[in-house]
């Protein structure tokens, strides 16, 4: 107890002796100070706002001028009857085709002579014919004939086609079918029909009519030509719509031009003959190239090979016919500008 209160009295003496000491001294304690800080002052101003620069004026585009247009001419009014194709519903020959080597079912023998009592009237003569009339080869009255139609050298099958020629009292009807197989079908669907029908003249054949009609019966598939003979002019219709041109010597349309060479066969060197399509009549020279044996379904044939060559916007024609076969189309190559080379090559045929 008496070193506990010991211990206390010494250190309150030290704190004393430690106060005198400051005390006598005149030891000062002194905050820090600041006074060397950076004196620099920031003053801050209200300014207007700048005022916008006022926006340049837009510039007027000058707009061009509608150009002037003339005004449309009035389309021909077609005439107070206009040509309308008929129903076409023809059906093909039902004949099966040939394999090569076998025989043809009741062809024409070589040389057959039609009695005369079957033979057509062929006095009849149309306006503007020559005066000479050449000799005639004479058809039979009725002949179907079948064919296959290949595309190319090498002979890809694509179609095939039918004519079929039947002859009374000195008019003709010449129909044709052709139409696609395998994948061509979708590619050309439908058929491709044709008609002509004309008189049998001393100058051979005067079409009268021909349609063309291509896949459905519509009028923008169908065209048709008239023959007026009387006003010489070819009459075209089609979409409704009506021109007319004028007749050329030996008018013929693009079907029947091949059974006129059948008629007037054997040819002189060459033959000019004015063609339709049905767009307008245009020039066909059908040249002699010369006789040739093919090979056909029918077996070998002598021919008369005839050559039309490109002109006018149309396609090159080669058509041989078969001398020992009143000159009837046996081969038709035609080199199409589209569609490249196409041959129709006889498999049958049938005379009645």
């Amino acid at each position: 107890m008496q070193q506990h209160a010991k211990r206390i009295f010494i250190i309150a003496l030290l704190i004393s002796l430690l106060i005198h000491v400051v005390l006598l001294t005149g030891v000062r304690f002194t905050l820090p100070s600041h006074d060397d800080a950076d004196s620099s002052v920031i003053e801050a101003r209200l300014m207007p706002l700048p005022v916008p620069a006022a926006k340049p004026a837009p510039v007027a585009i000058k707009k061009k001028p509608e150009p002037v247009r003339p005004p449309k001419p009035k389309s021909r009014p077609a005439p107070a009857h206009p040509l309308v194709a008929p129903p076409i519903d023809v059906p093909a020959p039902q004949a099966q085709p040939l394999e090569p080597g076998m025989p043809a079912p009741s062809p024409l023998e070589p040389g057959t002579v039609m009695p005369a009592d079957a033979q057509p009237d062929v006095t009849q003569t149309e306006p503007g014919s020559a005066t000479t009339n050449p000799a005639l080869n004479t058809l039979p009255d009725k002949v179907e004939i079948q064919y296959k139609v290949v595309k190319g050298i090498d002979g890809f099958g694509i179609g095939k086609a039918s004519y079929l020629w039947v002859a009374k009292d000195g008019q003709y009807t010449l129909t044709s079918i052709t139409e696609g197989s395998g994948i061509f079908s979708l590619l050309q669907p439908g058929k491709l029909v044709q008609i002509s029908q004309g008189k049998i003249t001393q100058s051979g054949l005067a079409p009268d009519d021909f349609w063309i009609q291509r896949g459905r019966a519509t009028p923008d598939k169908t065209t048709a030509a008239h023959f007026d003979y009387a006003h010489q002019a070819v009459t075209i219709t089609k979409n409704n719509r009506a021109f007319s041109v004028p007749m050329l010597d030996n008018a013929q349309d693009v079907l029947s031009v091949i059974f006129q060479l059948a008629v007037r066969s054997p040819i002189p060197d060459e033959m000019l003959l004015h063609v339709t399509t049905g767009k307008s009549l245009k020039p066909y020279h059908a040249m002699v190239v010369g006789e040739e044996i093919i090979p056909t379904a029918l077996g070998q044939l002598k021919t008369m090979h005839l050559s039309r060559p490109a002109e006018e916007d149309e396609d090159a024609m080669d058509v041989w016919l078969a001398v020992d076969y009143n000159y009837v189309p046996v081969k038709i190559r035609v080199n199409h500008s589209k569609y490249g080379v196409i041959e129709q090559l006889i498999t049958g045929m049938q005379v009645n």
